[in-house]
């Protein structure tokens, strides 16, 4: 087979998350997630890529069609959300590596949030499964958090207000 084929051949795309990305993403057992984290890609208002870092206690599926992401405020990536309404989200999950292209809208602040955020409501366009072949994808970012209890304490309670 040549490159080319290759290549082609290892992309699938599907129209909604599936059920393995539905308890992935559904907010729940964060401590057995809690080194997992997810590239979330925007375009700047110069029209460069702009990656930034999201933690699985930060975004939730609603549903197959429907993502929450919650970011700090006022930072690069929430900006450019707000402005283009476009992000792509990649992860690597069950040994795929997933580029998730979502539309975005601005959610209103929760008044008391117990975490102020940056929320957004997203709108799975699709997601493209990358797999090659001849490799088996074993992780994708990982990180090790500095107050493990503090930090999963934080991602609940904005879990919870992501279901809001």
């Amino acid at each position: 087979m040549n490159d080319f084929n290759e290549l082609r051949d290892r992309d699938m795309i599907i129209e909604e998350l599936d059920a393995e990305l539905m308890e992935w993403l559904s907010g729940t057992n964060l401590e057995h997630k809690q080194h997992e984290a997810m590239q979330l890609l925007t375009v700047s208002e110069d029209q460069w890529p702009h990656q930034a870092m999201i933690s699985m206690g930060e975004v939730i599926a609603i549903n197959p069609h429907q993502l929450r992401l919650a970011l700090w405020p006022g930072t690069q990536t929430s900006m450019n959300m707000s402005k283009t309404g476009k992000a792509t989200l990649i992860a690597v999950q069950g040994h795929r590596l997933l580029h998730i292209r979502i539309e975005v809208e601005r959610l209103s602040e929760i008044k008391g949030a117990v975490h102020p955020r940056d929320r957004f409501e997203a709108q799975v366009l699709h997601v493209r499964v990358d797999h090659a072949p001849y490799a088996e994808i074993t992780s994708g970012i990982t990180f090790q958090l500095k107050d493990e209890f503090g930090a999963i304490t934080r991602w609940k309670e904005t879990i919870e207000e992501l279901r809001k």
